[in-house]
């Protein structure tokens, strides 16, 4: 594996206009949301629960799948611009600027999802699950959540990365897949699809406030991911920089 195939896909991202970005962030958002509700629909009735996580984790990673083959714009997997960022390709400002702009297109495309959901027939479907899992991402210590969030996007810029360097789409599948089932079974944290559950708890359950569901669980898993995604992208520079 080496850096130039992503190095180049991230000056692509680095040189997108802003609405450009905001759109493809968007979709990203979309996508990450429905395979999200997804996973929960298909696994809602069974009450065992390693089963339960295993049919999960087998669907949800359509969401990324679709989002690198139609090259839209996921935060969590662009933590790995600390790649050219490190090879002075681009700026500190430039990484930060993406990040914003994608962030809140991802959120934007979360909360249409949920909006339209919720005016829908699935809304009663999903209603007592989606109850419960927000309100246990709520329940997590501060820490706790950040630590989850590391573990999570370790995994997903693992499968961003591996998938760059897929000359196939079923190439790209198989290493997209294998770090994100894992992720989705071991129930850790990302803060994109946190988008999604979480405003739907909010939507669905009169309990739960946006200041629980920002500073319980999206700030300390956002920071997380942050962390998780830098240290993959640190340490594969050094291991792969020529």
């Amino acid at each position: 594996m080496e850096i130039n195939n992503y190095l180049n896909i991230a000056k692509g991202k680095i040189n997108n206009k802003k609405i450009k970005t905001f759109i493809l962030a968007t979709y990203a958002g979309i996508f990450i949301a429905l395979a999200g509700i997804l996973s929960t629909v298909v696994s809602i009735s069974i009450t065992n629960y390693s089963v339960s996580k295993l049919i999960s984790a087998l669907v949800f990673p359509i969401g990324l799948i679709l989002v690198i083959l139609m090259k839209t714009e996921l935060f969590t997997g662009n933590s790995l611009l600390v790649i050219p960022l490190l090879k002075k390709d681009i700026t500190l400002k430039e990484l930060l600027r993406n990040w914003l702009v994608v962030y809140l297109g991802n959120l934007f495309g979360s909360l249409i999802i949920s909006l339209l959901i919720v005016n829908t027939p699935l809304r009663d479907v999903l209603s007592d699950k989606i109850s419960v899992i927000a309100n246990a991402k709520i329940s997590f210590s501060f820490i706790e959540a950040i630590i989850l969030g590391i573990l999570c996007n370790f995994l997903v810029c693992l499968s961003v990365f591996l998938a760059s360097n897929a000359n196939t789409i079923t190439e790209k599948v198989i290493v997209i897949f294998l770090p994100i089932f894992t992720f989705v079974a071991l129930s850790f944290e990302h803060s994109v699809a946190n988008m999604s559950y979480l405003s739907l708890g909010y939507l669905l359950d009169g309990g739960i406030t946006l200041m629980k569901l920002f500073i319980n669980n999206l700030l300390p898993v956002t920071i997380g991911n942050i962390i998780g995604g830098t240290i993959l992208g640190i340490s594969v520079y050094y291991l792969r920089k020529e």
